[in-house]
């Protein structure tokens, strides 16, 4: 009768202190080194409706730079920076004080939904035991579900190779993140074919059964992909052309996406471990520089100057032969190349011009890498003047210069002492000029040469250029001479991109000269 009374009392104590202390509803976010997992949050939280949502990013590096992407050109209240270290062992406690002080701005209502980016080489088992705890910090944590977003271009090619097991996953820790998912995003789809992209996702079927699997481009998916919350439904019948912004209710109780995977860890017999990282040997390295980089060095370094085990690199660059922009650089994956231009320092990464790339690999030489990038930035002191290669370019910027006038698709626009610049117009295929091809035909010929410049970069070759905006408003694509990044191997490459490029923009042309 006593013991009754006591749990009436504690039942009772309970539902009053529900209503005065909510949980706050959390999803996790894994997957391997550069999967996709920065551009999701940023897509979250571009698109998040009426929802308030918070983002705690941990990175594997000194330097904290997805929580920096994410930053930008965001109110810095609505992201936690977790710095330097794998997320389910070194900074435990500090993910739980900032979830703790997240929760005091949800009792005043300021956030509905909180979204965790892990670092790359996360095992997020222990990460995941500590957000489902119902004592201590993370009793009112209420965890949703488990997103592992997948770099499939990466895992086409670990198909490919017959690799078996965690060998096509690249790492102990990619296994791991898969084997957590509650949902699996087969990111970059666009870099594989159909084919390959259908072999995928029977293999991720196969390897995590249960898992919702979602094939996706640049991480763009509903909200409800990710999160308990459902589109707000209105009795009202209203026929408007208007955009009308969509309204989201978050699920009071959770707990319809994680089921599965909790009875597939169960039945492996998988629990929390810290070892993973460990096995793995991943290692990271910052390199800072005021000055800027020549661009053919920087070319070189990607090419036949490219470090062994680098896995994933990113962060700022700028360069000498364009002073004027700041440029994000990414490469993940199979070695491809982004390069998207900032239009200011203000809009940098790091409030001011300079280079910032945080390097990630397996059994990586830091001392090698920071002396193969410190020979391509321009030497000390830094005047602003360009510097010339002591390695004679003229030969491969003549050779550059008449391959670019033979191919009458595009327009030679600058041919400097260390660099060329061209763009791709298309126009002599179908007959008009470029006049009429923008004000008749509406063709964007500056976004189908960033287009052009994106596409080589992602090439998955050892070649890479910079769109630059000239200050009369054409976009073109620059090349920097040198010896170790010949052209003729770039050009083979531009020239088959531009052919699919032109059958995109003028497709339209085609059939109307007026362009109806």
């Amino acid at each position: 009768m006593e013991d009754s009374q006591v749990n009436l009392f504690v039942h009772r104590e309970n539902q009053l202190w529900a209503q005065k202390k909510r949980q706050l509803p959390v999803t996790l976010v894994t997957g391997f080194l550069g999967a996709g997992k920065t551009t999701l949050l940023n897509n979250v939280l571009s698109n998040k409706h009426n929802l308030r949502i918070a983002a705690a990013v941990n990175d594997f590096a000194e330097r904290n730079i997805d929580a920096q992407i994410i930053k930008k050109n965001r109110d810095h209240g609505d992201v936690v920076e977790l710095t330097n270290g794998c997320l389910c062992c070194s900074i435990s406690s500090e993910l739980k004080t900032a979830v703790w002080n997240l929760l005091q701005q949800a009792d005043i209502g300021k956030i509905d939904y909180l979204m965790i980016e892990t670092s790359g080489v996360t095992d997020p088992l222990a990460t995941i035991a500590t957000l489902e705890q119902e004592y201590g910090k993370m009793y009112r944590i209420r965890l949703d579900a488990v997103i592992t977003v997948v770099d499939t271009d990466a895992l086409v090619a670990g198909m490919d190779s017959g690799c078996e097991g965690e060998s096509k996953l690249r790492s102990a820790a990619a296994d791991s993140q898969l084997q957590c998912a509650d949902v699996v995003l087969l990111n970059k789809k666009d870099l594989v074919s159909e084919q390959q992209l259908s072999r995928a996702q029977d293999f991720i079927s196969k390897l995590v059964p249960g898992a919702q699997v979602y094939s996706c481009k640049k991480c763009a998916v509903p909200l409800h992909y990710l999160m308990e919350v459902q589109e707000a439904t209105s009795s009202r019948q209203v026929v408007s052309h208007e955009v009308v912004e969509a309204a989201y209710t978050i699920s009071q109780i959770g707990g319809s996406m994680n089921q599965e995977r909790q009875r597939r860890l169960k039945e492996k017999g998988i629990a929390a471990s810290f070892t993973h990282i460990e096995q793995d040997e991943f290692s990271s390295f910052v390199f800072e520089s005021q000055r800027p980089f020549r661009l053919g060095d920087f070319e070189a370094f990607l090419g036949k100057k490219f470090p062994r085990g680098v896995t994933r690199i990113k962060g700022t660059v700028w360069f000498q032969e364009n002073r004027s922009c700041l440029y994000s650089f990414h490469m993940s994956g199979r070695q491809r190349y982004e390069l998207t231009p900032c239009a200011s320092a203000g809009e940098s990464l790091v409030g001011a011009f300079s280079i910032q790339l945080v390097v990630i690999g397996r059994s990586i030489e830091p001392s090698e890498i920071q002396t193969t990038l410190e020979n391509a930035v321009v030497p000390q002191p830094y005047s602003g003047e360009p510097y010339l290669s002591p390695v004679p370019v003229e030969a491969v910027i003549e050779s550059a210069r008449s391959l670019v006038e033979a191919d009458s698709r595009f327009d030679l626009v600058a041919c400097e002492t260390l660099y060329i610049d061209f763009r791709l117009t298309g126009c002599i295929e179908y007959g008009i000029t470029v006049q009429e091809a923008e004000s008749v035909h509406g063709i964007n010929m500056g976004k189908m040469n960033l287009d052009l410049a994106t596409r080589v970069n992602g090439s998955r070759l050892p070649v890479c250029v910079i769109p630059v905006l000239l200050p009369t408003g054409l976009q073109v694509c620059r090349y920097a001479a040198h010896v170790d990044a010949p052209f003729d191997t770039l050009w083979n490459v531009v020239t088959e991109i531009a052919g699919k490029l032109i059958v995109d923009y003028y497709r339209a042309v085609a059939y109307c000269k007026c362009g109806m």
